[in-house]
């Protein structure tokens, strides 16, 4: 829960607790309702949400009427569209032209498909960029983008948030009772783009303003960021740089906050869109659509207002650039990904979430994916709605034959004849139907959680310490060796409540608040199992050193300190176990924190080098848990079984037995048990089941194996 708190350092963190307080303060002055959909959930009142994304301003009109018959022939229930119109919907600037929008929407309504609009701020029209050219985004080396493509705009330039607003106004007078629309889609994929920031003017003129606010003086600011270092002490907000390339690397401090203040600042453009759709539409439902776990904007803050988190999921494209880029995995690497991916989704706003753009043929732009085989865009659906989906939008209708998405394939191919998969696609979206929304919208249960924290991802990727050491690179790792338990796992903040966790992971636990040490001090006295990486503790929140021995807050808690911390580069290292751990070794791969106890049980030790010998791996007990320290990092098969056996020790206890590449989740809801099994792999395999499962669409029984083929996926009913 967000507090309105001043910190250590008598700063006050930056909110938006005013402006939210105020909107509320208006609805509630006008004795207005909020939407159906921002109330608490008690039977879902959303309608099913299987779908496609629609482009009729790609298509000719004549064919409108052949769409909508075959999109509802197909069974799909909606369609998104209009989120790149902006040329078309708006000529010249303060001219708009709905005529041919609304008449899709008619011809849609007509054939009871749900419309979902996009507001087309992702790409604005030649014309504004040409009258505007202070719109455009400045990347981290300083080179101003070029119109052409996509999120080529600045977010926090005035102007431009001004004419966005505009036609997400003039979008939401003229379709606020247009029937079949039924919620919106605000700008589009704001975590994607060539420039991960805006260095802009216009940007900097912002962060000196959000600093202002942040902390209040200079001299608060100065002490904050250790500006005497470099003579950078500064002596009026306006001297505050963006940073930029400078002959040097920037202030940790000021580098921080500047990533903190360009999330904020997204986060405030998609607000501006959501107060003008919440007073003009209240009955529809808002969202926007990203890629998760991109470290680019904070999403726990972007879908803070926001109903529901929106994700689009290509498997079969990240796999090519995984390829192009010469990147080894082991074959299930990928489905792995896209489970965590789709596992923070939920997460965000700690309900179901929606795909909002899921591959359905060919994928790519210069270079595409193979068309998927038989069974993988069926699999990738129930993948989505294992790990707490509730609706699926594929992507996309038609195959466009112009444009730089030519090679984007969709339902249709560029000839309009159908997709390999679209008979696999209309059958998926038949059985999850009948499936019905009592799933869609039942919980997730999990006993594990992974802590993902901003902070320590942009601190590291500011200072890696290591060339290859990544945050996300860690918590993908630690994700891996983890899910394979099949007992469930949710993400959680660092500030956010643990308590129905029996164990909680911290890889990389860079940035570590006095707040946040107190939590997980009180979490592990009531009984908790938490689990650090090595190189946790090291930063406060203004990205500064700490001055007692690492790690730091959590040495206490931990009952070690580190003796030595040590960048591995050439030797190779490994950990021998002991204990509760002893009989097995594993490898070290980038880092080593040489540990020194203080009352903690040693359970693992390096065996060359230097320190041979030296404590790698602690544990210590406190209240009712234990906290553990693994200061090396441990890779592989190592990591899995490492984790894994604290799993165990925390009570976790694993739904049943699978073979590799095969996933095991579970929804619960009303007394009903819900249990997926999702065969990764090509070839075909078989699980072991308890009695008394039956197949949730054919109704079959099975009273122990269930068979699998290759890319199959079922879902059973418990009783």
């Amino acid at each position: 829960m967000e507090q309105d708190l001043v910190t250590e350092a008598g700063v006050r963190p930056v909110s938006r607790r005013a402006f939210i307080e105020g909107s509320l303060a208006v609805v509630g002055a006008a004795g207005l309702q909020l939407p159906l959909w921002a109330q608490p959930l008690g039977r879902p009142v959303l309608p099913l949400l299987f779908g496609v994304d629609y482009y009729p301003d790609h298509t000719p009109e004549s064919l409108w009427e052949e769409d909508a018959r075959m999109i509802a022939d197909a069974g799909l229930t909606n369609v998104r569209i209009a989120e790149f119109a902006w040329g078309l919907m708006e000529p010249s600037e303060g001219k708009f032209e709905f005529g041919w929008l609304k008449k899709s929407c008619d011809i849609l309504n007509k054939n009871k498909i749900a419309i979902i609009l996009g507001t087309p701020s992702a790409a604005p029209p030649p014309w504004l960029s040409k009258k505007y050219p202070e719109i455009m985004e400045v990347d981290e080396k300083g080179q101003k983008l070029h119109t052409g493509g996509r999120r080529f705009t600045c977010p926090s330039n005035k102007t431009y948030r001004r004419l966005s607003v505009a036609i997400a106004t003039e979008m939401a007078k003229n379709f606020s009772d247009t029937p079949g629309v039924i919620g919106w889609q605000i700008d589009n994929e704001m975590t994607l783009g060539s420039s991960r920031r805006c260095y802009c003017d216009y940007c900097q003129q912002g962060f000196q303003d959000w600093v202002r606010t942040k902390y209040g003086s200079l001299d608060k600011v100065n002490q904050a960021w250790g500006t005497v270092f470099w003579s950078q002490t500064y002596t009026d907000f306006s001297q505050i740089p963006v940073p930029l390339p400078s002959g040097g690397d920037p202030n940790p401090g000021l580098a921080l906050d500047y990533d903190r203040y360009q999330s904020y600042a997204n986060a405030s453009f998609i607000e501006e869109q959501l107060a003008v759709l919440r007073k003009l539409c209240p009955k529809h439902f808002v969202t926007t659509n990203n890629v998760s776990l991109l470290d680019v904007i904070d999403l726990r803050e972007h879908y803070a207002k926001l109903d529901f988190a929106s994700l689009d999921n290509y498997p079969g494209f990240f796999d090519m650039l995984m390829r192009e880029s010469k990147v080894e995995m082991p074959p299930d690497a990928i489905s792995a990904m896209i489970a965590m991916s789709h596992d923070f989704a939920r997460c965000i706003k700690r309900k179901p979430f929606m795909i909002m753009e899921e591959q359905s043929g060919k994928a790519g732009q210069k270079t595409f994916s193979p068309q998927p085989a038989p069974g993988q865009v069926r699999l990738w659906t129930y993948q989505a709605v294992a790990h707490g989906a509730m609706g699926v939008n594929y992507f996309r209708w038609d195959t466009a034959t112009f444009g730089a998405e030519e090679y984007w394939h969709g339902m249709l191919n560029h000839d309009r004849s159908k997709s390999p998969a679209f008979e696999e696609m209309k059958q998926t979206v038949r059985e999850l139907k009948g499936l019905g929304q009592e799933l869609l919208y039942s919980e997730y249960p999990a006993e594990m959680a992974l802590v993902f924290d901003y902070n320590s991802s942009w601190a590291v990727s500011i200072q890696p310490q290591h060339f290859a050491l990544s945050y996300m690179n860690q918590v993908t790792a630690w994700y891996g060796s983890i899910s394979p338990n099949h007992s469930g796992v949710d993400f959680v903040a660092p500030d956010g409540d643990w308590s129905a966790y029996k164990i909680v992971y911290a890889p990389l636990a860079h940035v570590i608040t006095a707040a946040q040490a107190e939590k997980i001090k009180s979490y592990v006295q009531n009984g908790g199992v938490f689990v650090a990486g090595f190189r946790s503790g090291v930063k406060n929140e203004s990205s500064q050193m700490v001055k007692t021995p690492l790690p730091g807050l959590l040495a206490e808690l931990m009952g070690t300190t580190v003796e030595d911390y040590v960048p591995i580069y050439g030797a190779k290292q490994s950990v021998k176990f002991a204990g509760m751990l002893a009989g097995w070794a594993a490898e070290c791969g980038l880092w080593a924190d040489v540990l020194k106890p203080n009352g903690a049980e040693v359970l693992g030790t390096y065996t060359t080098g230097s320190y041979a010998g030296k404590p790698a791996i602690t544990m210590n007990n406190v209240g009712k848990g234990k906290a553990v320290y693994v200061g090396a990092d441990v890779t592989g098969e190592g990591l899995a079984n490492l984790l894994g056996k604290f799993a165990g020790m925390a009570g976790v206890k694993q739904s049943l037995q699978a073979p590799r590449g095969v996933e095991v989740t579970v929804r619960r809801a009303g007394g009903k048990e819900w249990m997926f099994l999702l065969n990764n792999g090509a070839e075909a395999t078989s699980v072991t089941v308890p009695g008394g499962f039956r197949d949730a669409v054919s109704g079959k029984a099975y009273s122990e194996k269930v068979e699998l083929k290759g890319f199959d996926a079922r879902v059973l009913l418990a009783g």
